[in-house]
């Protein structure tokens, strides 16, 4: 339709009201036209999200984001914590999949995935357009074991923790490897 025509109803409706009436219909019907496309919107994306998820692709690789899902299938161990280039944390993980098919880890960006716990206790989110950041996905071939690289706002030298999937791993002293606290 085009634009026009839609604001057409708009016209006589804000023209057959007066002063503050005319206001409150135009910020009512704005309104709901924003919250429609804003549905709208957040439904196809969650639409393609669900439709990946937990379900074999044409490759026969499984699409996990859900943490008892993420945690059945995979091994994660926080192997190193550095400052980041230019700026920020660097999170190297090693992701083992106990799977026998490949597997595609969704999730760290959504609703803190994956998030940075300091010394104090602040959580800080991952850092969005690092140099470096992992992708939107962890991908894992199957029965093998993958480097994947994480960059977080924050300082290293303050690092306590990493929360995956709302499972906390400590951050480990030199090279040592960290294990997930249950």
């Amino acid at each position: 339709m085009p634009r026009r025509m839609r604001l057409i109803p708009l016209i006589f409706l804000v023209s057959a009201c007066k002063g503050e009436t005319a206001k409150e219909v135009t910020a009512a019907v704005v309104g709901k036209a924003v919250e429609v496309t804003k549905g709208a919107g957040t439904g196809v994306v969650t639409g393609i999200e669900e439709g990946r998820k937990g379900t074999e692709s044409t490759d026969g690789s499984r699409t996990l984001s859900k943490p008892d899902e993420v945690f059945a299938s995979t091994e994660l161990q926080i192997i190193e914590v550095k400052p980041a280039s230019p700026k920020g944390v660097e999170v190297v993980l090693a992701v083992t999949n106990k799977a026998t098919q490949p597997i595609h880890l969704l999730g760290l960006r959504d609703g803190g995935g994956a998030q940075l716990v300091d010394k104090e206790g602040f959580f800080t989110p991952l850092l969005a357009g690092a140099p470096g950041q992992l992708g939107e996905a962890i991908e894992i071939p199957p029965s093998a074991k993958v480097k994947a690289t994480l960059i977080f706002e924050g300082n290293a030298a303050k690092a306590a923790q990493v929360r995956l999937w709302g499972r906390q791993f400590p951050v480990p002293a030199g090279a040592a490897t960290a294990k997930a606290q249950q």
